[in-house]
């Protein structure tokens, strides 16, 4: 089957861009969704192969811009040692927690890939990686030779594709409990068959290992703690006093767990305490538990799902970020995250100047994280970024 491009509509294909527009399409093939199509300019010269759906405005997601390429196991195969053995070596020492595959950004569309030591936790988001699924299991057997292997396409975004969500599934293996990995030496478990994501937000490690880094004398508030990463990275690093937040009881529990993995005292209250509390309501307290603190995480869920929320969030995000330079005196550090796509990095930065004039405090910024090589940003993608992590210091 061939689809056929608009005039100049190539160029951006032809520069690394994944996607395909219908508006860009001068003519198509009857197919599925989910196959594999041929693109061509307008000139009739191909232009690689890529997975179709009639349903999108997204017509064609590209796999390779090889037209005689055959996408099988052995495709799937050579392209997952390939990104593993860069991701890996570009990884901090001891550290077998990662992305193996990020969809578009590393040219594999539609499918996420995680590794937790030797559990692997796949996502299939798109209709032609939903048709590909046979050898992309495949191709995890052959290139890994997984202990477990376990799939989490329970996702919103396959509804858009026409797809219904697929139940938590075990392809290999037994998993009766938490999976323990590593993340710069620190041990974390992972939630795989219930937890958020693919069971750890993977995506932060620069930000923990950052304030693991900040963290020595000081106290430290991590709000939306979730599971307690950057608390045991804080703890690790020497500081004074650690005070988790969180609205979720068992995620709370489970922080409990990775400190103990850490050889941390969760009982210890001259060291650390966890709060069951919505963050807003506690931060309109003007007795904040274990306060002063001198050093905020803060890093909430995507406020900004969607184009519409876009405004709302905005504020929510402006109006947290003010609470918690309210609460740091001169010389306090603030880290704080988006991980909302719709939110560019421009408009985040504006809402963390506006957040500080509000809260009159003068502020200096001392590192700016994106997504980590793992997750990496595609320069001819910029649709794929969505992580924006800033360390503040108050003046």
């Amino acid at each position: 089957m061939q689809i056929t491009l608009k005039p100049d509509r190539h160029v951006p294909i032809v520069a690394g861009h994944p996607w395909v527009f219908s508006e860009a399409i001068a003519k198509s093939d009857p197919a599925e969704a989910g196959e594999i199509v041929t693109v061509l300019a307008s000139d009739g010269r191909a232009l690689g192969l890529g997975t179709f759906n009639p349903l999108t405005s997204i017509r064609v997601r590209m796999l390779t811009a090889n037209p005689e390429e055959k996408i099988d196991a052995d495709y799937f195969a050579r392209r997952l040692k390939s990104l593993d053995e860069w991701k890996r070596s570009r990884l901090p020492a001891h550290t077998d927690g990662y992305r193996v595959v990020h969809a578009e950004a590393d040219g594999i569309p539609g499918l996420i890939l995680d590794r937790y030591a030797n559990t692997f936790v796949f996502q299939l988001h798109t209709a032609g990686m939903e048709r590909l699924r046979a050898p992309i299991l495949e191709a995890i057997e052959q290139t890994f030779a997984p202990k477990n292997v376990v799939e989490r396409s329970d996702v919103e975004v396959r509804k858009q594709e026409g797809l219904k969500d697929k139940p938590v599934a075990v392809h290999k293996g037994q998993i009766e409990e938490l999976v323990v990995f590593e993340e710069a030496g620190l041990k974390f478990l992972a939630d795989v068959l219930h937890g958020q994501k693919t069971g750890f937000f993977l995506d932060q490690r620069q930000a923990r290992i950052r304030v693991g880094e900040l963290a020595r004398g000081r106290r430290v508030l991590n709000l939306f703690g979730y599971t307690g990463a950057f608390s045991v990275h804080a703890a690790k690093g020497g500081a004074e006093f650690v005070t988790t937040v969180d609205v979720s009881r068992p995620a709370l529990e489970l922080a409990q767990k990775n400190f103990e993995l850490n050889k941390l005292d969760p009982e210890d209250e001259s060291r650390c305490q966890f709060l069951e509390a919505d963050v807003m309501d506690l931060l309109r307290d003007d007795q904040l538990p274990g306060a002063p603190y001198d050093l905020i995480v803060c890093d909430p869920p995507a406020f900004a799902k969607h184009e519409k929320d876009l405004q709302q969030a905005l504020k929510a995000y402006t109006d947290l970020n003010a609470a918690c330079f309210r609460l740091l005196q001169p010389g306090g550090l603030l880290v704080t995250s988006s991980c909302s796509g719709r939110l560019d990095p421009d408009a985040f930065r504006n809402l963390l100047r506006l957040a500080s004039g509000r809260a009159h405090r003068d502020v200096r910024i001392l590192d700016w994280f994106g997504q980590p090589m793992d997750h990496a940003e595609r320069l001819a993608y910029p649709e794929g970024r969505y992580l924006k992590t800033a360390v503040l210091e108050v003046r």
